[in-house]
């Protein structure tokens, strides 16, 4: 792997998130400024033309249409992931290369059809970008899902971008992967100004909040769940105004620059391997708890925050949100999205990661089955 250039990103962190694969590696501040990157090069090559999943957090598909891109949402299947026929479809109509986008949403594996379909897409003349965000920690370990007695990291389609936003699982105040394949050179980033130093700061401040939130002393949970405490209004007040602050600052730091000092740092202190194991033991125990509940842990055994599937959904991330605890994937519909593409509405994603003890798993799993 070609080393980045000084102060665009930190050999260690790089050597681990990033592919094996010949190409470049680079940290910025954000994911939806890897994508930028990767819109902007497109722009330089005539790619006119980004096929995106219907699910998918609005900030993905932003970059493109403010590059002049077009953006075509193809139809997810029940792992949340692009539905291989309808991709194909897409593909296949595309009367031009195309930039697409796979997201693998929960760290959820692809299956056979998909990888197929993602190869042909790259041998048809199209480009693939590996969104890796949930998937960024699961892929430093051996595959918990395997069936041999000795698992090998599982084998992923091959792609000529790969992007990571690593502030959703990692405790960092900003920081995201862009990787290109070894042929492609994505314009480099520019120097950090005001906005990229105060939304270090915000997140910083988010940090300490979130880690207040989380520290409350656990009760024992009872069976009619009058023990359980709500959160403190102030305390779940002030972390939900933070977090406003912090992705209004992200909306305004659109301009792609290196991470900050602070997250490189951060990055080369934090045992990536060992959070990616706490993780999927966290994910395993809450799964345990939920046992025979009639719901369906969409990412079972993940390093990533659980997906669950449920018609209570709603429901459950209310429950949760008056205990204190907010999910750490929010993706309503957007406006945009036509009518006739569906949206999986029955998925809540839990706030159950590397520092959540034993008890408040158990918490967390009784205000589940309460709410249903």
């Amino acid at each position: 792997m070609e080393q980045p250039a000084s102060g665009q990103g930190h050999d260690e962190a790089l050597t681990r998130l990033a592919p094996t694969t010949p190409g470049r590696a680079i940290l910025l501040e954000s994911g939806r400024q890897a994508l930028t990157l990767i819109a902007r090069w497109c722009r330089t090559q005539h790619i006119e033309l980004a096929v995106l999943p219907s699910y998918h957090c609005d900030t993905m598909a932003l970059p493109f249409w403010l590059e002049g891109m077009r953006v075509h949402f193809v139809e997810v299947g029940a792992d949340l992931q692009f539905d291989p026929p309808a991709l194909g479809t897409a593909l296949d109509d595309a009367d031009e290369p195309a930039l697409v986008v796979w997201s693998r949403v929960g760290a959820i594996a692809p299956d056979t059809a998909l990888t197929t379909v993602l190869r042909r897409a790259r041998e048809g003349g199209h480009l693939v970008v590996d969104d890796a965000t949930h998937a960024v920690l699961d892929d430093l370990l051996p595959d918990s899902l395997s069936t041999t007695r000795a698992p090998a990291v599982r084998p992923l389609p091959a792609c000529d971008f790969r992007v990571a936003s690593l502030r959703k699982l990692v405790a960092v105040t900003d920081g995201a992967l862009l990787w290109a394949r070894e042929g492609i050179t994505p314009e480099s980033p520019a120097t950090r100004s005001g906005v990229d130093e105060e939304l270090s700061a915000a997140r910083s401040t988010l940090l300490t909040r979130s880690a207040a939130l989380e520290a409350r002393t656990p009760v024992p949970v009872s069976a009619s769940m009058a023990d359980l405490p709500a959160a403190p209004p102030r305390l779940a007040d002030d972390y939900l105004a933070q977090l406003a602050r912090s992705e209004e600052l992200f909306d305004r730091a659109t301009t792609p620059v290196p991470i900050s000092h602070g997250a490189r740092s951060q990055l080369d202190i934090f045992d990536l391997p060992r959070q990616a194991r706490r993780r999927r033991r966290a994910n395993r125990a809450l799964t345990r708890e939920l046992g025979d509940a009639p719901l369906e842990v969409l990412n079972a055994g993940r390093a990533c925050f659980p997906l669950i599937g449920s018609a209570a959904a709603r429901a459950i991330e209310d429950a949760l949100a008056r205990h204190g605890i907010f999910s750490p994937q929010s993706w309503p519909r957007p406006a945009y999205l036509p009518d006739s593409q569906g949206w999986p509405a029955d998925v809540v994603s839990i706030d159950c990661g590397p520092t959540t003890s034993t008890e408040k798993v158990r918490q967390i799993a009784a205000i589940i089955t309460a709410a249903l």
